[in-house]
C-alpha cells in the first residue's frame, strides 16, 4: 500500500544486508533517489556516483547520480526506471579514488512507496586497490524477496573453478555474488581478495563470508560484473552455508563474464 517505508541495516564488510525482516513483494518503479552523505570531515566526495538497482524482473544498470555529494549533504535526484519487479539489491560505485561515506540512501517509487537503507556502521566507498578495513570498491544494500524466518547470521563459502580454456583467466573483473535462498536473497562482498591473484587457469578459488544474512536453504547463485575490461570463464561454482550440504552450480552454457558486452555477459544466474 502507498506510504510504506522499509528500513534496512547492515552486518558485513563492504556490503550492507537486511536486518529488519519484512515481506516485500511490491513491484518497484523508481522515480527518485535521496542520498544523505555522512557528516565526517572527509565523508564527502568530488567523484561521480553511479548506482545499479537489481530487481526480480530486470536490472537498472549504472544510473549516474552526478557529483556534489559533500559532507553532511542531502540530495534528491530524479531518476526513472521501468518496473524492475521486486527490489533485490542496490549497489553504488564511484568514478575515482576519492572516498565517500553514505549516511542513508532512499529509493522513492512512482506510487509513493519508499525504501530506506541506513549505513549505520559507516562503510566507505573507494576504488583504491589498497583499502583499509571498512572500505570497499562497491557498497551494496539487499532486501529479501519474501519474509524470512528468524535465524542467526551464518557463514557462507563460495568456491569457483576457472576454466582451462585459453584466456579463461582474469585479473581485471570485479565480480559480486548473490545467493538466493528459500526466504530471500543476500549480496556478497566483491570476489577480489587483497594481495592474492584470483581466477588463474584451472584454479579453485575460495571466498568466505562471515555473518551473512540467513535466507534459508540455498536455491540459486548469480554473479554480476560491476567493472573491468577482461573476460572470465568458469566451469562451476559451489555454495555451502554453515552445515548445509554443498550446492553445485555449473556454467553449462560456457558463458563468459565481462563488463564489455562484446566479450561476454554482465550477469549469470544458476539454479
Amino acid at each position: 500500500s502507498s506510504g510504506i517505508n522499509a528500513e534496512y541495516g547492515d552486518n558485513m564488510l563492504g556490503f550492507t544486508v537486511l536486518s529488519l525482516l519484512i515481506q516485500l513483494t511490491h513491484s518497484v518503479s523508481v522515480s527518485s533517489i535521496t542520498v544523505e552523505t555522512g557528516t565526517g570531515k572527509h565523508d564527502g566526495t568530488e567523484d561521480t556516483l553511479t548506482m545499479t538497482i537489481y530487481g526480480s524482473k530486470r536490472d537498472a544498470e549504472r544510473i549516474s547520480l552526478g557529483k556534489g555529494f559533500t559532507a553532511g549533504s542531502r540530495r534528491t535526484i530524479s531518476r526513472s526506471t521501468p518496473d524492475i519487479g521486486t527490489l533485490e539489491c542496490v549497489v553504488f560505485q564511484t568514478s575515482g579514488d576519492d572516498f565517500w561515506v553514505p549516511k542513508e540512501v532512499t529509493l522513492n517509487t512512482k506510487d509513493g512507496v519508499s525504501f530506506s537503507f541506513p549505513n549505520s556502521r559507516g562503510f566507505g566507498l573507494s576504488n583504491k586497490e589498497k583499502m583499509t578495513s571498512g572500505w570497499a570498491a562497491a557498497i551494496g544494500f539487499c532486501t529479501p524477496i519474501t519474509e524470512s524466518t528468524a535465524g542467526k547470521p551464518r557463514k557462507c563459502t563460495i568456491k569457483t573453478r576457472t576454466s582451462r580454456t585459453k584466456h579463461a583467466e582474469t585479473d581485471n573483473c570485479l565480480l559480486v555474488p548473490r545467493i538466493y535462498g528459500e526466504h530471500g536473497v543476500v549480496l556478497g562482498e566483491s570476489m577480489d581478495r587483497m594481495n592474492h591473484d584470483d581466477f588463474k587457469p584451472g584454479a579453485l578459488d575460495t571466498f568466505t563470508y562471515q555473518n551473512m544474512q540467513n535466507v534459508g536453504k540455498v536455491k540459486c547463485l548469480s554473479f554480476n560484473v560491476l567493472r573491468g575490461d577482461d573476460a572470465w570463464l568458469f566451469s562451476y561454482a559451489t555454495v555451502q552455508c554453515d552445515d548445509e550440504s554443498v550446492k553445485t552450480f555449473r556454467n553449462s552454457q560456457n558463458q563468459w563474464l565481462s563488463y564489455d558486452v562484446s566479450e561476454g555477459v554482465r550477469f549469470i544466474k544458476m539454479c
